[in-house]
């Protein structure tokens, strides 16, 4: 992660860039696609179609974040985080109280994995997953991500781990797209990222998945909602 003047970027783009396998595989499909096609179009390398960078609303390459992947400090604060969050929020004891934090990095930047098994309490009219759920969800996972990426910070002179920022500022914007919908039973999978981190704004990208078996290996399901969400940092902040 770069640091420039007081924002903080991920060199390359807004996240982690794919693997080289992923690359491999992408290079060889549209390989298969010029060949196969019958436009008279001009052929364009494959090098020269493939972006460094995955769009900062799909985590499609994205290095899967699991259990095995996780970082144990950046896990504990995010934890830490929500715990003092929760009992200060009717909203997110109704709808978040049965959500699980399975995995949390700092570097290259913020992000979090969660899981949440859908109840009634969570469907609509039609018996599924209601909007207003989903932007609670992407309210609390883009908190929980500035919360990782804030785990990563160095620590100040005199500092202990212990002592770290606990606040995640307030909601200045939110987008969300739904892609699918999800039923009763259904387990959801939660991952948010931070795509750039200054001193008073913060902005951060989520999906909602289905929870596929394998999950645990990097597996991901089909996408139910993606998005992105923007928090203003200092609010709640105490003054140094």
């Amino acid at each position: 992660m770069a640091e420039n003047n007081d924002t903080f970027t991920i060199a390359g783009g807004d996240i982690p860039v794919a693997s080289s396998s992923a690359t491999a595989q992408a290079e060889a499909q549209t390989q298969t696609t010029e060949s196969s096609s019958d436009s008279q179009q001009p052929s364009v390398s494959p090098e020269e179609e493939t972006l460094p960078f995955a769009p900062s609303l799909s985590t499609s390459v994205l290095l899967p974040l699991t259990p095995t992947t996780s970082s144990a400090p950046a896990l504990t604060h995010v934890q830490r985080v929500w715990d003092s969050i929760r009992p200060n929020s009717a909203i997110y004891n109704l709808l978040l109280s049965d959500i699980v934090l399975v995995a949390a990095v700092s570097y290259p930047t913020g992000r979090i994995l969660a899981h949440l098994t859908l109840n009634p309490v969570h469907l609509n009219s039609k018996r599924i997953l209601h909007g207003a759920v989903s932007g609670t969800l992407c309210d609390w996972a883009g908190g929980m991500a500035i919360a990782a990426s804030i785990a990563g910070d160095e620590l100040k002179e005199g500092e202990k781990e212990g002592e770290r920022k606990m606040t995640t500022g307030v909601s200045t914007d939110m987008h969300l797209s739904y892609c699918s919908t999800a039923r009763e039973g259904d387990t959801l999978e939660v991952e948010a990222w931070v795509s750039r981190r200054g001193r008073k704004l913060g902005f951060t990208g989520f999906e909602i998945r289905k929870r596929v078996e394998g999950w645990e290996r990097g597996e991901r399901g089909e996408v139910v909602v993606c998005g992105s969400h923007t928090k203003y940092l200092p609010f709640g902040q105490k003054r140094e």
